[in-house]
Order: C-alpha cells, then sequence, then structure tokens
C-alpha cells in the first residue's frame, strides 16, 4: 500500500504534542501563553486552517532557527493548504513580488542594500531633528488638549502620541503626503487588527492601490524620500527595480514600520509610569530602558511565518517539508536562565539579551529607526511633563493580540501634577 504525503505528514506530527493555543486575541493578551509554551516540549503544534502550524518555544532552538536557511520566509515553500490570515504571503497585492519580509538569499540581500539606503544607522541618525520636532507637535498637542479640557483629564498617549509618531516618520522618510497618512493608519489597522479576512482585503486593498496611484499617476505629490530614490533605480542602465516591486516594498515598510514602534513607545511609556506609582527606582539608561521594554513586551511575540523547505528533526522532534513554523521570540525573552524574574520591568539588567528585532540575515531593517523614535519620545514626555500619571494606576491595561501583532490598546495619563 502507498503511503501519501497525508500519512507521512500524520504519523511525523505524533511527535509534537498539540496545544489548545490561538492567533487571535483580539480584546486579550497572548504573551503569557507563548511564555509557557516551553512548558510543553521544544516544539509544540497549534491547529491552524486545514492543518497544523509548528511553534519552536525551546530558546536555543529559536536562535538556531532563525539563522537556519532550511527555514525559509519565501511563501512559494509553503504546504499547498496553507493560509495566511493576514493576506501578507500569497494574497492577489503581495504576491506580484517579493519584499524585504518574505525573501531569501540574494534577493533578500539585494532588497537589504536597496532599503538600507534610508535606513542605515548612520542615515537614521540624521533623522534626529526632525523626529524631536515630530514629537514636540504631538506633546504641543496632548498639552493643548489637556489644557481645554476639565482639570486632570487624561489623555490617551496611545492615540495622541505612540502611534502618530511613528505613522509620520516612515510616511516622511518614505515621501508620502501628510493627506495619505491617516488612510495608511487606517489600513494599516485593518491588516493586523481587523479580526476578518474581509476587513483585512480592504485593509490591503487600500494601502497597495493608495501607494501604486501616487506612484503611477500622482508622482508629483510624492517629496524626496526613499520612495523616489526607488524609483530612480528602475531608470538605471540597467534596471536595478521594477515599478511593480517598489509599489510592493513600500507596504512592507509602512506595515511593521510604524505598528512595532507604537507598541514599542506604550509600552515604554506604561512600564515608566507604572514604575513611578510604586515609588519604584528606575535605574538604568533610557537605552537600556528601550532594551528591556523590547524584551518584556516584544510588539511581535511570534516572528513572521517561515517554512520547512525540507523534512528536519529539531530536538527530537519531525517538522515535515512545506509545514508552515512559528518562532516563539516572547519565551526566548522571558528565559528565567538569562533574565531573572523576566516579568519584571527591570532596566539595569545585565545583560539585556533579547530577540524582538531578530537575528540573522532577517534583522530588522528598521531597528535604527525605532530605538531612536523611542528614545527621543520618552525623553522628551518626561522632560515636558514630569509629572504625568497613570489615569488608572491600579488597573492594568487592556492588551490586544491578533495574529503576530500585541499592543496595549489605550493608555490614559493625566500629564499635570495634582
Amino acid at each position: 500500500m502507498n503511503r501519501t504525503d497525508r500519512d507521512v505528514d500524520r504519523d511525523i506530527s505524533r511527535q509534537a504534542p498539540v496545544v489548545g493555543l490561538s492567533l487571535h486575541h483580539r480584546d486579550s493578551d497572548m504573551l503569557q501563553d507563548l511564555v509557557k509554551l516551553p512548558e510543553y516540549g521544544p516544539v509544540v503544534r497549534i491547529t491552524h486552517g486545514d492543518g497544523y502550524a509548528w511553534i519552536v518555544s525551546d530558546p536555543t532552538l529559536v536562535r538556531s532557527v532563525l539563522k537556519d536557511m532550511r527555514f525559509s520566509k519565501e511563501g512559494r515553500h509553503a504546504a499547498p493548504w496553507f493560509i495566511d490570515e493576514s493576506g501578507l504571503i500569497g494574497s492577489p497585492q503581495t504576491s506580484v513580488a517579493s519584499d524585504i519580509v518574505t525573501s531569501e538569499g540574494e534577493e533578500h540581500r539585494r532588497l537589504r542594500k536597496l532599503h538600507m539606503l534610508a535606513l542605515s544607522p548612520a542615515r537614521v541618525q540624521g533623522w534626529s531633528a526632525t523626529i524631536s520636532a515630530v514629537v514636540d507637535e504631538l506633546l504641543d498637542d496632548l498639552e493643548h488638549r489637556a489644557n481645554t479640557a476639565a482639570h486632570n483629564t487624561p489623555v490617551d498617549v496611545v492615540t495622541g502620541l505612540a502611534y502618530p509618531l511613528p505613522l509620520t516618520i516612515i510616511c516622511t522618510l518614505l515621501g508620502l503626503p501628510r493627506e495619505v497618512h491617516q488612510l495608511m493608519r487606517n489600513a494599516s489597522e485593518k491588516i493586523f487588527f481587523g479580526g476578518s479576512a474581509a476587513v483585512r482585503d480592504k485593509g490591503r486593498e487600500q494601502l497597495y492601490e493608495t501607494v501604486a496611484e501616487l506612484i503611477d499617476h500622482e508622482p508629483n505629490r510624492i517629496s524626496d524620500g526613499l520612495i523616489t530614490d526607488l524609483v530612480a533605480l528602475t531608470r538605471t542602465d540597467p534596471p536595478q527595480a521594477s515599478l511593480t516591486e517598489v509599489k510592493a516594498w513600500i507596504p512592507s515598510l509602512i506595515l511593521p514600520g510604524h505598528e512595532s514602534t507604537a507598541s514599542l513607545l506604550a509600552s515604554a511609556l506604561y512600564e515608566l509610569l507604572s514604575a513611578r506609582h510604586r515609588g519604584a527606582i528606575t535605574t538604568g539608561s533610557i537605552d537600556a530602558v528601550v532594551e528591556e521594554t523590547l524584551r518584556l513586551h516584544p510588539p511581535f511575540p511570534l516572528a513572521t511565518w517561515r517554512f520547512a523547505t525540507c523534512d528536519i528533526t529539531l530536538s527530537g522532534i519531525d517538522i515535515p517539508r512545506g509545514a508552515p513554523v512559528l518562532v516563539n521570540l516572547a519565551a526566548v525573552n522571558h528565559d528565567p536562565l538569562v533574565h531573572p524574574c523576566p516579568g519584571q520591568f527591570i532596566p539595569h539588567r545585565d545583560p539585556i539579551n533579547h530577540v524582538s528585532f531578530g537575528v540573522g540575515i532577517h534583522y530588522c531593517v528598521g531597528a535604527a529607526l525605532s530605538r531612536l523614535e523611542t528614545r527621543t519620545a520618552i525623553s522628551a514626555f518626561f522632560r515636558r511633563f514630569p509629572d504625568a500619571r497613570l489615569a488608572n494606576p491600579d488597573v492594568a491595561p487592556q492588551w490586544e493580540s491578533e495574529l503576530l501583532s500585541r499592543r496595549i490598546g489605550t493608555l490614559p495619563v493625566i500629564l499635570a501634577a495634582r
């Protein structure tokens, strides 16, 4: 009797325990579930679509998988039944060209080199003045809201600072006109936290179609920036990129380019304000505050999808070719052998050894920009509002998780002294 691929897959899969973890926690927090996954084994399975997804949680294995080329980001290696609910792999918008998130090998190196035209640490440092100006403008607005409201009326620093800062910066860096910034934000919200396939589809359509319309038909509305730099590469002899590629790359920068930083900034403000309420002494540099926040609250607790390019055995567990694999960054960040009391915010830790921006060739190209934005915003916020405090200090914030993302939904803060 011939054994089908499905039979082989079923036999192999018995070796990995199945846990009841959902990737959908719209109004709750998946972090604690992810942190506990190593208790079930170094590699586990969760039901996903018509099959299983594998989650690697052992800290040593996680670092290994992040650098293992047998686990590819290219969707062409996925099993036929696999569905990416976000639509970032295999949707009509994303299937026309590879991007920096879902490419490998020479193609990835080519894309990374082009993206670093604007995102290298040296180039990012040149954005310091622009970032400071945007932060000051947003803090002015927060202060105005507080001053025109009743005494001690809280303001939401998530909607007033954490999201508009990185959105403004990435759109400005790209050269997108201010009139489309909010549309970019709305589309991103649908893609990350839309909750249904139809809503996510609509978000992708809005995002990709707006970018394409500007590049194809209204290039005069695009300011000098990364878009114009990339478009110029389509006119070299020979061309170093195509317009189709450029139109596919821009959304892949907008989406993680502001969602991750917004989550990071809101989390850092919460931890610092919470420590102040408890009377805790928060020692450590602003750099350490940012790194500890990244460790404790990774904006993307699970790294984006990878696919086994062949049958692979990890720690005695067989993962079949084509299997979708998620890497549990949160579990590594909360490894008690590296970070004692891993659930506590301790910015004076030494070392702070997190993997929130990844490891290896897929290390986040926007890491330097995200760190600079967060450092600048935190410093300016407490300089402007030294007496700021949480409006509801004894109530835990509402964490939201959806697919691979995690954030604080709202964070009411009273800016003035009592």
